[in-house]
């Protein structure tokens, strides 16, 4: 069997829609041939066999934190904010880089490896598998599930953004392959890099809802896991559809609860003040994700916030693979042209809604649909892929890395066997 040292930041039981990618690829690529080491810096135990090796674990990821509510952003905490993303470089887990490596390189030497992989957001991950794969010449894979340099939710300035550019191309010249969940994030690659660019998209796991109890919903409770991106996404859209039922008295707007998962949700208070319905909304906070897919499945309808940025128009994310398991349907506010809207239709998966308008005719629908007794929906998912499709792409990615003669790592491996 082949062996793999997979770095990713965030691993299971991580709350965090990015530890679920690495969750798929490490429970289920052994299926095709491929033996995984972890390197990560989540601590807990993932909800599956794996052999992890921890680097800087913080305190227990899965805690809960319902009740509390982080301060607002003060005028200062905005400046230092700024500070912060101006100057830490790459990104915010940059202190992580070094102790990575170190273990990295221990776990490299001390038995034979045939491929690294390494899965961003954050990019440190890939800074991490490109010295890693120079100091020991093993191949290595760069899974982008978000794009790096020519991220729009970064907030960088110029300077920034080209010393990130400057970054990439340094790490990524490395890299045999590169991989990504998206045909407009590979388009961009493929400008960038002169690498094969792979699209492996995002995957749900049938599995993950074993255990989940299907409950009907106590109330027209509308639930949201995941996070606003300090402002890069907004909800005011489905506040000002609540706010101009309540105006015309019906009966939703008084039943309907909106409930919040996640970290820096707080905007959605004073969005929803604007309004003047923030007394629907219910922050939760962060939450295991045990207990966030529970919310999920006794809901009466289940939200996706986008960028609204026209530039993201390509973007899908993975949160509509999670709530695809948890068979309630879903109301997706995006930019016009989003592909999400084309995904939506095609699965019978909800409503798609890009202003107020759309929002309201949505909530109509879902409020028809929940009084009817009807909450459960049966959507078609056969175009999504699978944990199981996902682990086999991967491992004929690898498979080719490591046959690859072209690769930087193969080519110092064959001069160093001349020399």
């Amino acid at each position: 069997m082949s062996r793999l040292l997979l770095v990713a930041y965030s691993f299971p039981p991580d709350p965090v829609p990015g530890a679920l990618r690495p969750g798929y690829i490490a429970q289920y690529l052994p299926q095709f041939g491929w033996e995984v080491t972890v390197l990560t810096h989540s601590s807990g135990e993932p909800p599956f066999p794996a052999h992890v090796v921890r680097v800087g674990a913080r305190a227990s990821s899965s805690a809960a934190s319902p009740a509390r509510k982080r301060p607002r952003d003060t005028t200062m905490r905005a400046i230092l904010r700024a500070i912060r993303n101006a100057v830490i470089f790459p990104d915010e887990m940059a202190p992580w880089i070094l102790p990575a490596i170190a273990r990295g390189l221990r776990v490299l030497r001390s038995e034979r490896f045939d491929a690294i992989l390494t899965t961003a957001l954050p990019t440190s991950a890939h800074v991490v598998g490109a010295c890693l794969s120079a100091l020991t010449r093993t191949p290595w894979i760069a899974d982008y599930r978000d794009a790096w340099s020519g991220n729009p939710y970064m907030p960088w300035g110029p300077v920034k953004r080209r010393l990130q550019r400057a970054a990439e191309n340094a790490a990524v010249g490395r890299a045999a392959q590169l991989t990504t969940v998206s045909e407009p994030i590979a388009e961009h690659l493929r400008s960038l890099h002169q690498k094969p660019v792979s699209v492996i998209e995002n995957a749900y796991d049938t599995a993950e809802w074993e255990a989940i109890p299907d409950a009907a919903p106590q109330g027209f409770d509308l639930v949201y896991t995941g996070t606003m991106y300090a402002g890069k996404r907004s909800a005011e859209p489905l506040f000002a559809a609540v706010a101009r039922l309540r105006s015309e008295g019906h009966p939703l707007a008084d039943a309907v609860r909106v409930h919040f998962y996640g970290h820096n949700n707080e905007q959605v208070i004073d969005e929803a003040a604007l309004h003047g319905v923030a007394d629907c909304v219910r922050l939760h906070g962060v939450v295991p994700r045990v207990e966030a897919m529970r919310a999920q499945r006794k809901a009466a309808g289940l939200l996706i916030f986008l960028n609204m940025d026209a530039a993201t128009a390509g973007e899908r994310g993975s949160k509509y693979l999670e709530y695809i398991g948890a068979r309630r349907a879903m109301l997706v506010f995006g930019p016009p042209a989003s592909v999400m809207r084309e995904t939506v239709e095609r699965g019978g998966l909800g409503w798609f809604a890009s202003d107020a308008a759309g929002a309201k005719s949505a909530l109509q629908a879902l409020y028809e649909r929940y009084s009817a007794g009807l909450y459960e929906l049966r959507s078609d998912a056969s175009f999504v892929p699978s944990s199981i499709d996902l682990a086999r792409m991967f491992a004929a990615c690898l498979d080719r890395a490591v046959r690859d003669p072209r690769s930087p790592a193969r080519r110092a491996q064959k001069e160093a066997a001349v020399s």
